[in-house]
């Protein structure tokens, strides 16, 4: 910001003083002025039109220098306009209040014009990059709200009604904890009667993990279909797993890693398999028995070592069973006094809602986490999917 294009604003009610600031700042190359005699005319100006820099007087008749100072700072239009404030010697502890108030550096009178370049200088600079700092902020701001939006449309929204040919209910969410994550769910149909579904985490937060994310979602959501298994059957949810493992493992030179569960199930039969890569055990909803946490087919996150085996578990569903599949934003999400909701909060939760269809499911588990979070903020990304058999 150059000195010619900078505006600056003197108060002083005296009319001495305005015009020997006036007049040595113009010899510094400084042209554009407004000048006020008291708080209320330059509390007028600075809501009229914007400036860089206000050299304030301390002691003024109606609005002292501190009452304009107070209302700047609580004005969010003018709390970042750097003010300096002009005093005379007898008044530092005045200039130290104004210092704590919020004033950028202050200004001894009689004014010495090398300590008056140097401070109105500094005082500018300070604001050019604070100016450029903040365009910066809402052009971050701005792509990662894009990137959140485009995000968010990677996983599927639309949730079909149960048929006589697909007897299954399905509801899912996606919640980052900041602009994007790395959280991620999906489910999409390997067959006309088989259902693959998908909850996962990769290591880390942010772009990064966001990206990776998107990785991982598209190389499952490609592969799974097409992957054929031995001997001419359907690819097992392990053999699934197995390659995404290898295909994750490639190009990856910041070592992330995803934790997941894959399952699959069957809309006919009710059979589902399961293989957990180093995630939380997912949970079986019984109206009849209960929670059951499914703890088999456990094996290491994708994304580390290419060489990994994985195996699957079975199980069949009875109609009106619900399998619950979530990251670990729900059971360690904290409250203010740092303390995890867990997993007996969880499997409380769910407790509750052994007969709820899968939307009911999720938005109880969703809101029991809030409200035990309270006021704290969320500490990581959290993906829920719930899918219930209704043959």
């Amino acid at each position: 910001m150059s000195s010619s294009h900078s505006a600056l604003l003197i108060v002083d009610d005296n009319e001495d003083n305005r015009y020997t600031l006036t007049r040595r700042l113009q010899r510094e190359g400084y042209t554009n002025f407004a000048t006020a005699a008291d708080g209320e005319q330059a509390l007028e100006l600075l809501g009229a039109r914007p400036f860089d820099l206000v050299l304030l007087d301390v002691m003024m008749p109606g609005l002292n220098g501190y009452e304009v100072l107070e209302r700047m700072r609580a004005d969010i239009r003018l709390r970042h306009v750097p003010v300096i404030m002009i005093s005379a010697v007898d008044e530092i502890e005045s200039v130290i209040r104004c210092i704590e108030l919020g004033a950028e550096d202050y200004l001894p009178k009689p004014f010495n014009p090398t300590l008056l370049r140097a401070r109105v200088g500094a005082s500018l600079e300070k604001k050019r990059l604070r100016d450029e700092l903040v365009r910066h902020t809402h052009r971050m701001e701005k792509e990662l709200e894009t990137a959140r939006e485009i995000q968010l449309s990677m996983v599927p929204i639309e949730f079909a009604a149960p048929t006589a040919g697909r007897p299954i209910e399905i509801f899912a969410t996606l919640l980052p904890a900041r602009e994007v994550g790395g959280d991620l769910y999906d489910f999409f149909w390997l067959s006309p009667e088989r259902l693959c579904l998908v909850v996962a985490d990769v290591s880390d937060k942010g772009a990064g993990a966001a990206l990776f994310m998107a990785r991982a979602k598209s190389v499952i959501h490609l592969l799974a279909p097409l992957l054929p298994g031995q001997g001419g059957r359907p690819a097992t949810a392990a053999e699934i797993m197995e390659r995404a493992n290898q295909e994750l493992c490639r190009d990856n030179p910041h070592t992330l890693f995803v934790t997941l569960v894959l399952a699959t199930l069957n809309a006919r039969t009710g059979e589902l398999e399961y293989c957990n890569a180093g995630h939380n055990p997912p949970c079986v909803i019984a109206p009849q028995t209960g929670v059951t946490q499914l703890n088999g087919a456990h094996g290491k996150p994708v994304g580390i070592r290419g060489s990994f085996r994985y195996e699957a578990a079975t199980l069949k569903l009875a109609p009106g069973d619900s399998l619950f599949i979530f990251t670990d934003g729900i059971t360690e999400a904290m409250n203010e006094s740092g303390e995890f909701f867990g997993e007996e909060r969880l499997l409380a939760s769910l407790q509750s809602c052994t007969k709820h269809p899968p939307r009911d499911l999720v938005s109880a588990v969703l809101r029991n986490v809030r409200e035990f979070a309270g006021a704290a903020a969320p500490s990581d990304d959290i993906a829920a999917l719930a899918c219930r058999w209704r043959a």
